[in-house]
């Protein structure tokens, strides 16, 4: 099948993966399996999120989390996150705690003035130009009217349109810069359908409009966000020395660029996953931030800080354009969910609370740079990444968890340390291998002696068989094992713990059993058999699980847990590992 291809976008959604999979994995089946497994059961949701862009195939999902104890002119937030790298959450959140007994946040919206030029080449003389502008500018307002009738009963509209030559950049080059306010709306939409209009009107035979468009920067749309408090309530062994070091910080992103480009996108990392929970245009507010930032000539921190007669500040300054009505906002169902949570807040009172997140992400940032390091707390948060890659088990976790609580996490060290602890000595006995479990039985006959327990060689088979025979359902077990017993005994069987020697569940008898079968053989055949059924069971019933006399309810999984080491005990009872 060819990779080039014509009306792709007429195809249906499933034309579309058939095409897409056969083309370009070798999994087709696999891929498509991964395909539907992220789609939404709800037929009508599944199709609003379809219809947000083209040539949907299914939904990419992120976290969405959310940070408390947020205390913006003081009034109390949790403010909802999106984001997929570790530990911007949790500093928000420990930031906003922090933050939260120290007078929390005070913002100030500076401006909400919005942007939009029309793009034109003119050859004639200036004063020409300027003089047919002058003549028609109220006509290229009232070209508007009809666009604009519904903002102006919002409080909002075109401010004003000035006529600015470039022709100085550019030869011929002029363009007319129109200013906005779009209250509760972003305005994208809004304004670029007033250019098009007043492009429209403008053009004649010696203009030739180039194009018309809003712009993502947006100098005059700024909001202040700012923490205090006395130097001295910073806390630490040291707030003053604290307190120096994290002005030399901001001071050192103010002069350096390298630097400032991470230290901007820290903040950014606060800002952008509350503008992707809200619904908003991150990338028109990351383009509108980064341009700010170069707005002198070269680029630099959009945070400052002083401290001054004994008072730590920290604030930042920030043109962010947003919208609470329109658009996204208004059509994904968690948009909607985040606006509500942050009580239905204006454009303005989100301007201020995204700042808020951002300035906070800031100071977690710089304080873990100046005191512990960065990766100290990033890659404490990025260790459970690690582990769930590697499928470490809860045990492994926990040791792991307790290894790095003072040493420096790194990805290799991680790695290091979960292979060094599954560098068991025990040989665990894979027992749903038949062909490897009859191999060692074979070794077995009348005269092999145990190196502990009663049993011979044969009523250890049987009793293997009879055990497994309680997780088929064909041994019922008079015992009774309580929810607390359980909550107890049953964490063993993720651990990498054998069965110790001389351990006898209360419900088995002190003395072996007599023999059920006439011979080794025919006890092999039986526990090949029950082994088989056993996992037959668990196959047609996945959510089957079944009491065991002493872990109590086991499903499945835990019941192989237990299996593994009950063989694997009693094939060390005769030498076989």
């Amino acid at each position: 099948m060819s990779k080039i291809i014509s009306g792709f976008s007429k195809f249906t959604k499933q034309e579309k993966i058939d095409w897409l999979t056969n083309n370009f994995f070798q999994n087709p089946k696999e891929v498509k399996k991964i395909i539907h497994q992220y789609w939404n059961d709800d037929k009508t949701l599944q199709k609003l999120h379809d219809d947000f862009i083209e040539n949907t195939i299914t939904n990419f999902y992120l976290p969405f989390g959310v940070a408390p104890n947020f205390i913006i002119n003081d009034k109390y937030y949790t403010i909802p996150m999106v984001i997929e790298e570790s530990s911007v959450v949790a500093a928000a959140s420990l930031v906003a705690k922090f933050w939260s007994t120290r007078g929390g946040f005070k913002t100030e919206v500076l401006g909400t003035t919005k942007i939009g030029q029309v793009h034109f080449m003119f050859a004639g003389e200036k004063t020409n130009l300027e003089n047919y502008f002058n003549t028609n500018k109220t006509e290229l307002l009232a070209a508007t009217a009809s666009i604009t009738k519904n903002m102006e009963k919002r409080g909002g509209g075109i401010l004003d349109i000035v006529l600015v030559d470039k022709t100085d950049k550019l030869a011929n080059y002029y363009q007319l810069h129109v200013t906005f306010e779009t209250k509760d709306s972003m305005g994208a939409n809004f304004i670029n359908s007033c250019l098009e209009a007043i492009a429209n009107q403008f053009k004649n035979d010696e203009i030739e409009i180039v194009m018309s468009i809003l712009s993502n920067y947006v100098p005059e749309c700024i909001v202040r966000a700012e923490v205090s408090c006395k130097i001295d309530e910073l806390g630490g062994e040291n707030p003053q020395r604290f307190a120096e070091k994290f002005y030399q910080a901001v001071q050192i992103a103010k002069v350096e660029p390298y630097r400032a480009v991470t230290h901007n996108k820290g903040i950014m990392n606060g800002i952008d996953a509350v503008v992707l929970a809200t619904g908003n245009d991150f990338r028109a507010v990351e383009a509108g931030a980064h341009a700010y930032a170069s707005r002198n000539g070269e680029y630099s921190s959009l945070s400052y800080c002083s401290i001054d007669n004994g008072v730590f500040k920290f604030w930042i300054e920030i043109p962010l354009a947003l919208g609470t009505v329109g658009g996204l906002t208004a059509l994904h169902p968690l948009a909607k969910l985040s606006l509500e949570l942050l009580q239905k807040p204006t454009a303005r009172e989100l301007m201020q609370i995204i700042a808020a997140a951002g300035l906070a992400q800031n100071f977690a940032a710089l304080r873990a740079l100046t005191t512990k390091g960065i990766q100290h707390g990033h890659m404490k948060m990025h260790l459970q990444n690690i582990l769930n890659q590697y499928n470490a088990t809860k045990t492994e976790k926990k040791q792991i968890e307790t290894y790095f609580k003072n040493v420096t996490v790194t990805h290799s060290a991680v790695v290091e340390k979960l292979n060094s602890i599954r560098k068991s000595t025990i040989n665990w006995i894979d027992f749903l291998d038949e062909d490897l479990v009859r191999e060692k039985l074979a070794q077995l006959d009348e005269n092999s002696v145990p190196v502990f327990g009663k049993m011979n060689a044969q009523q250890m088979i049987e009793h293997l068989s009879a055990v497994t025979q309680i997780a088929n359902g064909n041994w019922k077990v008079n015992a009774y094992v309580s929810d607390d017993k359980t909550a107890r005994r049953k964490p063993f069987l993720d651990t990498r713990n054998e069965l110790t020697q001389g351990f006898r569940p209360s419900f088995l008898s002190e003395e072996p059993n007599d023999f059920k079968f006439n011979s080794i053989d025919e006890a092999i055949e039986d526990l090949t058999y029950q082994v088989k059924y056993f996992v037959e069971k668990f196959q047609k019933d996945s959510d089957r699980a079944v009491v065991h006399p002493f872990f109590g309810e086991l499903d499945f999984d835990y019941w192989k847990k237990f299996q593994v080491k009950h063989f694997t005990h009693h094939f060390k009872q005769f030498n076989l590992l």
